[in-house]
């Protein structure tokens, strides 16, 4: 059987083919990467129940109740200076886009209001190369973060991490019980102050077994809380128009990091080495809701390189490489 040569039919498909090669070859090739991070409070590692010495200007004495923050943007920095995203693993549970949940508490002993499940990696693909540091964002992104946790996906779903719609999720939130009794310094009327953002409920939304009980944060004498997150933001009903005056978004960049050989460390001692826990502004709850009046942020926010008077951008005092 004869077949007729076609000259149009054979360059089309010699074209095609051409081009399909190109496109399979232009394509880098990718490999998956574990970020690990581990918790620390000074040189002792984080645990739920344990009391640590020595914390604070005052070297008191705390026990962690809680300890939980959410990462974005994870990227590592190639030789020439270039940040190359992070592609998270979408795994429906502590992923979702480029947003990320460290959970370090166990809901466990004092940590009994957190959850029973922890994480303590950030798992994703990216370009084969050589890379030499890491760099991410603490906090979620704007165009999350004014979302409802009620009807969010895992791991925006968790209402212990959320203020509200307005105000959107806490960055960062360390709960501390101090040994000693704190005390207001100024004008008050009462130890017990309730921060607006911080009441609400503590419902199960979440995809690890976040307590179901409502919990007020109605703070006690001996309760220190660290809640970082966006304050003065403005009202709307689109999330994507919302503005606030403080982001409190901290870029992290740390030098000579490579995810097979190293870890990263989030000290709790570090960051609050400024802070006196024995006392608190009055009038304001125990410890740095993120206000930028309350002076006992003061210190917090300038060892997380958010404050005016923070030096530059690796000049933070929270997260090590180890």
């Amino acid at each position: 059987m004869l077949f007729a040569f076609n000259k149009k039919t054979f360059l089309l498909a010699t074209a095609i083919a051409f081009s399909s090669y190109n496109v399979t070859q232009a394509q880098p090739k990718t490999k998956e990467v574990t970020i690990n991070f581990a918790a620390y409070v000074g040189n002792q590692k984080f645990v739920c129940g344990k009391s640590y010495k020595g914390v604070g200007k005052e070297e008191s004495t705390i026990t962690p109740t809680d300890f939980r923050f959410y990462v974005s943007n994870v990227a590592l920095i190639d030789q020439d200076g270039n940040a190359v995203p992070l592609k998270l693993e979408q795994d429906g549970k502590w992923q979702y886009q480029n947003t990320a949940l460290l959970d370090f508490e166990d809901g466990k002993s004092a940590c009994d209001n957190g959850t029973a499940e922890v994480n303590t990696t950030v798992v994703g693909t990216i370009p084969e190369g050589n890379y030499q540091s890491l760099q991410f964002t603490l906090g979620v992104p704007q165009n999350l973060n004014h979302k409802d946790a009620a009807i969010a996906p895992s791991p925006l779903n968790l209402t212990s991490m959320w203020w509200n719609w307005q105000g959107g999720y806490k960055f960062l939130r360390a709960d501390l019980e101090t040994k000693d009794v704190i005390t207001n310094v100024g004008d008050s009327t009462s130890s017990q102050v309730t921060h607006s953002q911080a009441s609400s409920t503590n419902t199960h939304q979440g995809h690890n077994g976040e307590h179901t009980s409502a919990h007020s944060e109605t703070m006690n004498s001996n309760a220190y809380l660290i809640h970082l997150g966006s304050t003065g933001c403005s009202d709307s009903s689109q999330s994507d128009l919302f503005d606030c005056a403080n982001p409190n978004r901290a870029k992290i960049v740390l030098e000579d990091f490579d995810p097979e050989d190293n870890l990263v460390i989030a000290d709790l001692g570090e960051l609050l080495a400024q802070s006196d826990l024995t006392s608190n502004q009055a009038n304001t709850p125990n410890g740095c809701m993120s206000s930028p009046e309350d002076g006992d942020c003061m210190p917090i926010m300038q060892n997380l390189n958010l404050s005016s008077n923070s030096k530059g951008e690796s000049a933070q005092y929270f997260f090590f490489v180890e």
